[in-house]
């Protein structure tokens, strides 16, 4: 046995033994691996493979199934695995029924179960399951998953919303246990739990995969008779399930039909908004505002620049509120290696989100090899660990190299794309992101920024198929008054 392999050998242990599973051996010692119903057919989880792992949360059971329906929709490949609470509560039929693309409850070994893992999902995760993970007591599969993850490195997402039973609610909890469950909840954030609220599921955890090719398969997840697999017929979706209307416009409709009458509501702006503040003489008082508005509006993200990505991280600490900090900025002339660099520090720092600016001058010179790798570069820094959005600056390219940037972003494998820094000579428009969502499709998300300064023309900006907005007039959005911002 050379040295490599000996070492390879003595880390599998040390995870075993901190996941609290002993190897088992050719004479019999430790857990044998767990047995199977029928013949070793199962596939392991492929390349890209989303986990969701079903806890015995009970609050809002509905919710939990449409949202896990639509993450498993949009990943390249999704394994659901539940704890027997979980089947309790909500139901294996329930989930086959709310996520019929995943691979619900494969009977594998927890190595084999996590190979090709590169996001681990706890949709409904339950006060038991948080103890048991915060003090690493791995003594359900559930848990040993999720442990492991962590152990590992993979992200592991998880949403607060269950943490408290059914019927209970927080204003009610005496202070005491208000302080534990905050401790509980901040100790799995320092774990490397990301905390996202139930409803920002299919748009928080970093995609990586296609959407579904046909948007009928939504309409299912979002209707209210899921745990029958009845339809109603009432024709109310528009006005009742706007999250999933505004989904399949984004994943390409053209029209959606409703019974005479229905009118569709706005849609959260909040939820959409990446609240920005990037001048270079910003303070660190004016970076506390920032969270604390953003806590109080529920907004995306809060978009500083990477100095203060530390201080937002431990601001907005067990909220649902991402951190997102830009790269290259704002000129994008720097190499690609240097991006890669800053987007690693980044994220060590506590960034979710990545805004980085491509090398316009490249672009421009015909340089496309250069553009590509610049953006690659910086997705394969996130590593699934950050979302990346690649920024265009849209106002100092012509309408075929929008297209041309908005292509290699989407070949280098980015998330987003994104009309501007707000330091250029123009900022959005409702026609750069139409052309912007045409040419990357569905698979994408789109980001307005730059001159949006109230709720109207965030409204287009969304009609037009943006999934994102980057303002510093957020509060004005939100509120739907007129925003007097001079910019970032």
């Amino acid at each position: 046995m050379d040295t490599n392999d000996l070492v390879q050998k003595i880390s599998q242990e040390v995870l075993r033994r901190l996941a609290g599973i002993s190897p088992a051996s050719s004479n019999g010692q430790g857990a044998p691996a767990p047995e199977r119903s029928g013949p070793a057919t199962a596939a392991a989880p492929g390349k890209g493979t989303t986990l969701v792992l079903l806890t015995g949360g009970d609050a809002r059971a509905d919710d939990v199934l449409r949202q896990v329906g639509l993450l498993c929709a949009r990943a390249p490949r999704s394994v659901v695995v539940m704890s027997p609470t979980a089947e309790r509560v909500l139901g294996r039929a329930a989930v086959r029924r709310a996520a019929p693309e995943a691979e619900l409850q494969p009977e594998l070994p927890v190595e084999r179960l996590l190979e090709g893992v590169v996001r681990v999902v706890l949709p409904n995760l339950s006060l038991n399951a948080a103890a048991k993970m915060a003090n690493l007591l791995p003594d359900s599969l559930v848990c040993i998953l999720a442990i492991r993850a962590l152990l590992c490195g993979i992200p592991v997402w998880a949403s607060a919303d269950s943490l408290l039973p059914e019927g209970v609610k927080p204003g009610g909890l005496p202070a005491g246990v208000r302080a534990r469950l905050d401790w509980l909840q901040k100790t799995l954030s320092d774990m490397g739990v990301r905390f996202f609220q139930l409803e920002q599921l299919s748009e928080s955890a970093p995609q990586t995969g296609t959407a579904p090719s046909s948007p009928t398969a939504r309409v299912a997840i979002g209707c209210e008779r899921l745990t029958t697999g009845e339809c109603s017929g009432c024709g109310l979706c528009v006005e009742h399930h706007v999250e999933t209307v505004q989904k399949i416009v984004q994943s390409g409709a053209g029209r959606i039909s409703a019974a005479g009458g229905v009118r569709a509501q706005h849609p959260d702006l909040a939820r959409l908004i990446d609240h920005t503040l990037l001048k270079p003489d910003a303070t660190e008082a004016q970076v506390r505002k920032l969270c604390e508005e953003a806590r109080q509006f529920s907004f995306a993200s809060v978009c500083v620049n990477p100095a203060w990505v530390p201080l937002c991280a431990k601001l907005l600490a067990g909220s649902p509120v991402k951190v997102c900090t830009v790269i290259g900025f704002p000129l994008g002339a720097t190499t690609p290696t240097t991006k890669a660099v800053e987007a690693r520090d980044a994220i060590a720092n506590g960034a979710h989100e990545i805004d980085m600016v491509i090398n316009v001058g490249a672009l421009k010179s015909g340089n496309d090899e250069l553009v590509r790798r610049d953006i690659e570069a910086v997705v394969q820094a996130a590593k699934g660990q950050a979302l990346v959005k690649v920024i265009l600056e849209t106002a100092l390219l012509t309408r075929e190299e929008k297209i041309k940037a908005c292509l290699l972003a989407k070949q280098a494998g980015a998330d987003f794309v994104k009309t501007s820094t707000g330091f250029g000579p123009g900022g959005a428009t409702v026609e750069d992101i139409a052309l912007m969502r045409e040419t990357v499709g569905p698979e994408m998300g789109v980001k307005a920024s730059g001159g949006i300064r109230d709720r109207a023309t965030a409204e287009a900006m969304v009609a037009a198929g943006a999934t994102r907005i980057g303002a510093s007039a957020s509060v004005a959005i939100a509120k739907g008054s007129g925003g007097t911002g001079g910019g970032y």
